[in-house]
């Protein structure tokens, strides 16, 4: 255990002004076991070269309190596994460093609000960067953002449309791709506690761009929800895409300070984090290509 007042997440490398994030020690404690037993036991690819990962986690709106945990968690899950070092920041200056193209992936950390990213000179910045093989990642709010920026939302792959199952809701998940290394290790009918979203149907959300891995599985109980909008009934979870010259990745889970010392949760930030630095090969090519073009259709009594 860990026996300092605060420990210190993360200092940018950068000669700017930073944002440090401080977790309380006793929070730590209250889930440094679970954490470790979850990574000593992951299964991690071993990294075609040394990978540095930017964790940006700026807010212009609703904040998660579930941020810093996200942070120390895939910092150290970096770490200990050897598959990755992170730097962290929420200073959007970050995308203007002489330095920021030598990244192998950005991890958009439940970033929040219209300008997270800032318009201008950082957002070409962040599109140039995705021309250039490399990964982006995207944790629950990565898609509760920039709904005016086009570009993000195809790369990103949608926008949020409500949450009808809330933070406390036990969700069943739907394994799509038995087989596919990202996912393989998670069962139809495995449950989590965490919040999930649902996507607005749009040109950006779409089956004949996105290799759709897990969604929910609405036969499990107590999945049917108000506010559920979608005609189709696709409620994916999380899903992966070329876009432009680099990989994506994108995990709807993490809103819960505790989903990010699950290890069903944690071997899959892992493997698509893995996928998206392009240490993990994976197939992605859309799932209407492959003959998974739609939704499963409603339980019978749904």
């Amino acid at each position: 255990m860990l026996n300092i007042n605060k420990l210190l997440i993360t200092l940018s490398m950068f000669s700017m002004s930073t944002s440090v994030i401080y977790l309380n020690a006793n929070d730590i404690d209250n889930f440094e076991d679970s954490l470790n037993e979850a990574i000593s036991s992951l299964e991690v690819q071993e990294p075609k070269k040394t990978r540095t990962v930017l964790i940006y986690s700026r807010t212009q709106g609703f904040r998660h309190d579930s941020i810093p945990y996200g942070i120390h968690c895939l910092t150290e899950l970096g770490k200990r596994t050897g598959a990755f070092s992170v730097v962290a920041t929420e200073d959007s200056e970050v995308f203007k460093d002489e330095n920021f193209m030598d990244y192998d992936g950005i991890i958009m950390l439940s970033t929040t609000g219209n300008d997270a990213i800032p318009e201008g000179e950082a957002r070409e910045a962040f599109e140039k960067f995705l021309e250039q093989d490399r990964g982006l990642i995207g944790i629950h709010a990565a898609t509760d953002c920039h709904a005016d920026w086009s570009n993000y939302l195809e790369a990103m792959g949608g926008i949020f449309d409500g949450h009808p199952w809330w933070r406390q809701s036990m969700i069943s998940l739907y394994n799509e791709e038995p087989s596919h290394p990202i996912c393989k290790h998670i069962h139809t009918g495995d449950q989590i506690m965490d919040e999930i979203y649902q996507y607005k149907d749009d040109e950006h959300f779409t089956r004949e761009k996105l290799r759709i891995l897990l969604s929910l599985d609405l036969s499990g109980e107590d999945m049917k929800r108000e506010g559920m909008k979608r005609k189709d009934n696709d409620y994916a979870v999380s899903w992966i895409r070329k876009y432009a010259g680099s990989r994506v990745f994108y995990s709807n889970l993490g809103h819960n300070k505790e989903t990010f010392h699950n290890k069903m949760a944690l071997q899959h930030f892992l493997n698509g984090i893995q996928f998206a630095l392009g240490d993990l090969e994976a197939d992605s090519r859309p799932s209407a290509e492959v003959g998974n073009g739609a939704a499963r259709p409603l339980p019978v009594g749904f």
